[in-house]
């Protein structure tokens, strides 16, 4: 007993080896590789608050790890920034000091050393050079969600936020004066683009915007053609075809289900599909099939009816 206790946990432990051993194979080695830090150049000083990093992707990494130091990463009064990202670039706020930033590129078995350089940010007289970094929604959001919460990061030194709301006509449909870095707005179903700036009272910064989509339609129901309900077939090759009136506003798809009994519960196929579909064959039998839509925003049409048909 304890030899067969002691066989399976040895293969367990062999098992458990053998499959880190090849996670780790199928990574490449990217550990003799060095980030090349784009900017900002070594020992630079900044005039704003505001600081853009940016490096060269390093090929085989999936991510990389930031890291801000006041004053140096030797001699440290504060670790101001320890994140890690998938982008290239990052944008920071920093107050008044000098700093130290560096890179290193990992993907799941390995990573780099550090590339680092030296900068400081030496007033904020060129408040206009700031960047306002939005954080949600994310740019592009297709939902059907009309009301969200619109967030951006905080300026230093600003004293409001000037946050604007167009449509696709470019009228504006809000226009407010902020405090604060978030305010709730609800849609109406559309394409809208959304912008903010932040202001210190005599200088401004340039808006940062995002678009969005609101559409709360459901999709129309779609009708099926053929095979027509409770036909018989030699085919076992079947054209299925339906049609549906698309709907302005975000993406539509369909996707067919056949089952092979009547109360749906044992599924042949679902996939997602276009009319005529007859990708699939089927054995000697009886079937049973619908179809559905749904859009890019989120919504669902209501079930097809249902058709049977015999392949004999």
């Amino acid at each position: 007993m304890k030899k067969t206790i002691l066989s399976k946990l040895f293969f367990g432990f062999f098992l458990i080896t053998v499959t880190s051993c090849e996670e780790i194979l199928l990574e490449t080695d990217i550990s003799k590789k060095e980030v090349q830090l784009v900017a900002p150049a070594n020992n630079i000083s900044f005039n704003a608050t505001g600081v853009t990093f940016t490096w060269e992707a390093v090929p085989d990494a999936t991510k990389y790890r930031l890291q801000i130091a006041k004053p140096s990463f030797e001699n440290p009064s504060q670790i101001v920034l320890d994140t890690t990202i998938t982008a290239t670039s990052f944008n920071q706020q920093l107050a008044i000091a000098n700093y130290e930033w560096r890179v290193r590129a990992l993907n799941s078995a390995y990573e780099t050393n550090y590339s680092s350089r030296f900068f400081s940010v030496a007033n904020n007289d060129d408040f206009q050079s700031n960047t306002v970094v939005l954080n949600t929604p994310s740019n592009n959001l297709i939902t059907k969600t009309p009301l969200q919460s619109l967030s951006w990061q905080s300026i230093i030194g600003a004293t409001n936020y000037q946050l604007q709301v167009y449509d696709s006509s470019n009228t504006i449909k809000l226009d407010e004066t902020l405090t604060t870095t978030s305010y709730d707005y609800t849609f109406p179903e559309g394409n809208y683009s959304w912008r903010v700036k932040a202001t210190n009272g005599e200088k401004q910064t340039l808006y940062t915007s995002r678009t969005i989509l609101v559409d709360k339609t459901v999709p129309n129901t779609p009708t099926l053609v053929s095979p027509v309900n409770a036909s018989t077939t030699s085919n076992t090759t079947i054209s299925f075809q339906w049609s549906r009136t698309a709907i302005p506003g975000s993406a539509e798809k369909d996707s067919i289900y056949i089952y092979t009994n009547s109360t749906e519960t044992a599924l042949k196929l679902k996939a997602e599909a276009t009319s005529p579909y007859s990708n699939t064959t089927l054995t000697t039998g009886t079937y049973y099939w619908h179809t559905k839509a749904f859009d890019a925003a989120g919504n669902t049409s209501a079930k097809s009816t249902v058709f049977s048909f015999t392949v004999n």
